[in-house]
């Protein structure tokens, strides 16, 4: 029930986001639009669209916050959140949890001449970072 909810909710969001009119600045490769909305209690949800082609690996990173979803809109895209290598299509969706380190793997598959559009979510505090890349 929760889950249908969710997605549900993913799928509002993502209509609200074909423009790039919240952008904020550019931290991922095909960043299309970033929006935060306030949840009240100090959280925050950070909703981002992004659309890349080609692109098989994101700069290493990771998340301190509450954990991201990603759903994919459109395309293939790849994650390796739950210990493997698996590649994602239109209408499927990852989790990956707060802290993880990911993003500049050297084993990442290829994925020739496909494109994504992304609905990334993420929960944080309010005023604290919500991406650290790592150098």
């Amino acid at each position: 029930m929760f889950l249908n909810y969710f997605i549900s909710l993913l799928m509002i969001i993502s209509l609200n986001l074909f423009s790039d009119n919240h952008a904020e600045e550019q931290s991922f490769p095909g960043l299309m639009s970033s929006e935060v909305f306030d949840m009240g209690n100090g959280m925050e949800m950070h909703v981002e669209r992004r659309k890349t082609c080609d692109q098989d690996v994101v700069p290493k990173h990771f998340h301190p916050a509450s954990g991201t979803l990603v759903y994919v809109l459109d395309g293939l895209s790849q994650s390796k959140s739950s210990g493997d290598w698996k590649t994602y299509s239109d209408n499927e969706y990852w989790f990956e949890r707060s802290d993880w380190v990911h993003g500049g793997e050297s084993d990442a598959p290829e994925l020739e001449d496909s494109c994504s559009d992304l609905l990334v979510i993420r929960v944080s505090e309010s005023g604290k970072e919500h991406t650290i890349f790592i150098d």
